[in-house]
């Protein structure tokens, strides 16, 4: 079967405007993402200037074909005032500044950014999760500047969800009701005790394959998936903030403060309850599901059982799955499924969104 052709744009007699990137973060999806950009530089008219991790700066030359990381550690200290300085010096609108590094320092020079008339696009949920007033002012920013925050990988990797609900509520349309799973981690969890796989077995293999964090407290907490929903909740344009909802926890009781190690060592003495509740779940014909839901303003988070046979008890591997019940889609729901984690889909979520400036 032979390949389908990208069609060619028509040719116009005014060149379009260069971006010019900066990347902080280039580990496993910034990474990725200077790599996807080196692949299709040729068809946009895109330049990275430079990256940075958390201790150095690495400045890319002007005609570099491909953009290696080999100089990072040898490169000068980080600065973000000679970073940011550099991006105002090139035409309004031109720069544009990109998030995968996942730190608060990073996500907290948006605003300044932004004032500058630096696009910023970030794959990191911190700014859009703190106080609601953080999260107005950062948007009125944007708003009034004419200038781009995007962060469409905020929720389901390099899903379509942020995008389509803009969509739908910009063309007149009334969400009621968001339903699903947000989380690869909990989709892989679940449907491993499905087949019978010890909790403890489980979380240490999800944590090896990278689907889980280091400390896998930090996914098993649920507060990856309050902090979507509370997104997706804002984009929908009502005023919460994180305590306003409670979140079921995965994390046992008598685990909750001990050390990482201790926390892994000890992880088994959960797998007789997990097993129980899968086993419970099952004599009904359902199984379980980490799940999330807006609705009637309210957030809800946690375990929930549901049929086996639904679109949501047949979710595996990493997948996500979101139901969106509208006005226009009342009767039979909006659905947006695939892989929810990842680097190369959220890098692609990245970069799409980088092209939409």
């Amino acid at each position: 079967m032979s390949q389908l052709k990208a069609i060619k744009k028509p040719k116009s007699d005014k060149a379009p405007k260069v971006k010019k990137l900066f990347i902080a973060g280039v580990g496993a999806v910034g990474g990725t993402l200077l790599k996807q950009v080196s692949k299709i530089k040729s068809l946009h008219p895109i330049r990275v200037l430079g990256v940075c991790n958390r201790k150095h700066a690495l400045w890319f030359e002007r005609s570099q074909q491909n953009y290696t990381l080999n100089n990072l550690r040898r490169g000068p200290a980080k600065d973000w005032d000679e970073i940011i300085d550099k991006l105002k010096s090139y035409e309004t609108g031109t720069a544009v500044f990109v998030d995968t590094s996942g730190s608060r320092e990073v996500s907290d020079l948006y605003t300044r950014l932004l004032q500058n008339g630096i696009h910023v696009v970030t794959a990191s949920k911190l700014a859009n999760t703190q106080s609601q007033a953080l999260y107005d002012e950062l948007h009125y920013i944007s708003q009034a500047g004419n200038t781009r925050f995007l962060y469409e990988t905020n929720v389901g990797a390099g899903l379509p969800i942020i995008q389509t609900i803009e969509d739908l509520l910009q063309t007149g349309d009334s969400i009621h009701e968001l339903t699903g799973v947000l989380s690869g981690t909990m989709t892989f969890l679940f449907s491993e005790l499905e087949k019978g796989r010890p909790f403890s077995e489980t979380v240490i293999k999800a944590r090896a394959l990278g689907y889980a964090e280091p400390d896998p407290r930090d996914d098993l907490s649920g507060e990856d998936v309050a902090r979507k929903f509370l997104i997706l909740a804002r984009k929908c344009g009502l005023r919460l903030e994180r305590d306003q909802f409670d979140v079921e926890s995965l994390i046992p009781a008598f685990l909750k403060d001990v050390d990482s190690s201790t926390f892994l060592e000890r992880l088994g003495e959960a797998n007789e309850m997990w097993a129980k509740r899968i086993s419970d779940a099952a004599e009904n014909n359902e199984t379980l599901r980490y799940t999330g839901s807006l609705k009637n303003g309210k957030i809800k988070i946690g375990v929930e059982a549901v049929d086996k046979d639904s679109s949501l008890g047949q979710l595996s591997g990493t997948n996500n799955l979101l139901l969106i019940k509208s006005d226009r889609y009342s009767d039979q729901p909006l659905i947006i499924q695939g892989p929810g984690a990842g680097k190369e889909v959220t890098a692609a979520g990245v970069l799409a969104d980088l092209l939409k400036i």
